[in-house]
């Protein structure tokens, strides 16, 4: 057993390093093909289906060869990073340092070859969805798989998590609004109308609605990301001002954000929406979940906690489609830093894990069958 984990460690960091040395960033369109490339390398023998859009490419593995985009589990990482200096794997006292390690090369090592691993062996359609533009938003790779019929019972995607399970992320929402004014001399405003004044009255009543909270707390967020207008005088009312917001709503609002926020408005103001990405929630009782947890459990010993996110993940495109999706992946931290790390010791935890997880739904290797899960949830927890 030592000798086989000691073979896992050796696999992943060999194949990380490779990962991790590729400039995979959205500058350098070489280097997302590049990295798809070398993870296609590692998994000769599998049906590939490569999709690509705006020139992000993306590619859906499967041990299926019927060619079909419907699946019991979907594996998804994501291999494009945010820029650094430098671009290699270093070990430090018992921890990986270098852009991507956390976020998410190493997870995505360990997922790509324990999909190898296992394919084969599940009796179940089982894929694995590598993607490139996770970090500016996934709207051309994990996105546009869903538009094009990539479909799951369930999604788990390696990303940053830190053995938490990720079931709940808020929502997105960029919003342009816009105000108009009359110009006038600066020494003379009675004669103009300010644009400026009435975009400040509107954003005071959102930051009533909407204030900074001073810690970590689960509620709608709005920050007021710019504010501009084409006046460029000191001695001129402006008579048009633009301010940008980066709204972050959690899935209790979804509903009701943007009509909230027009409420706010001057009737002659302008709202424009830039990106709307959804909230995601996964209910923790969902049987896919629980099955996770039991995993997680069996190898650690002891259950994970959820975890909710102010930011959001690509797993959010398959909740609107009203599929389960969560984030899961090993401990770490810094993420977009210089100092980004990951813990080596967790990696061979990350990994039995998952593939309890997966062998969890093999009928020929599963001591609880899918139909029975219920049942055993009920009298495990």
């Amino acid at each position: 057993m030592e000798s086989n984990n000691k073979t896992i460690m050796l696999n992943v960091r060999r194949f990380a390093e490779k990962l991790i040395a590729i400039p995979s960033i959205v500058d350098n369109p070489q280097g997302l093909r590049d990295v798809l490339d070398v993870a296609k390398m590692e998994l000769p023998g599998f049906a590939v289906e490569e999709f690509a859009s705006n020139g992000i490419p993306s590619i859906l593995l499967s041990n299926n060869h019927a060619k079909t985009r419907e699946f019991k589990i979907i594996l998804n990482a994501h291999l494009d990073v945010v820029p650094a200096a430098e671009y290699q794997l270093i070990e430090k006292e018992g921890k990986f340092y270098g852009r991507g390690v956390y976020d998410m090369k190493i997870a995505a090592a360990v997922i790509i070859l324990l999909f190898k691993e296992l394919a084969k062996t599940v009796d179940y359609p089982l894929a694995l969805q590598l993607v490139t533009d996770e970090e500016l938003g996934g709207f051309c790779g994990t996105k546009y798989q869903v538009e094009r019929g990539v479909r799951g019972e369930f999604v788990l995607a390696g990303d940053i998590s830190s053995f938490k399970i990720q079931n709940k992320s808020k929502g997105m929402l960029w919003l342009k609004i816009k105000t108009t004014g009359k110009a006038a001399h600066g020494a003379y405003p009675w004669e103009g109308e300010n644009a400026l004044g009435k975009l400040q009255k509107i954003l005071e009543k959102l930051k009533m609605l909407y204030p900074d909270p001073e810690e970590a707390v689960w509620r709608t967020t709005i920050n007021i990301a710019k504010i501009e207008t084409p006046n460029v005088s000191f001695n001129k009312v402006p008579e048009e001002a633009t301010a940008f917001l980066d709204i972050r709503f959690i899935p209790e609002e979804k509903d009701t954000i943007l009509d909230t926020i027009k409420s706010t408005l001057d009737p002659n103001a302008r709202v424009e929406i830039i990106a709307n990405g959804s909230s995601q929630y996964t209910d923790e009782n969902n049987i896919y979940v629980k099955h996770l947890n039991l995993s997680v459990e069996k190898v650690t010993g002891s259950k994970a906690a959820m975890l909710q996110l102010h930011g959001a993940s690509d797993v959010r495109f398959y909740e609107q489609l009203g599929t389960p999706a969560v984030c899961f992946g090993p401990y770490g931290g810094g993420q977009h830093s210089d100092g980004e790390w990951l813990d080596i010791e967790g990696i061979q935890t990350y990994y039995e894990i998952l593939k309890d997880f997966l062998l969890g739904f093999n009928l020929s290797h599963s001591t609880i069958s899918p139909a029975s899960l219920v049942t055993a949830y009920k009298d495990h927890y």
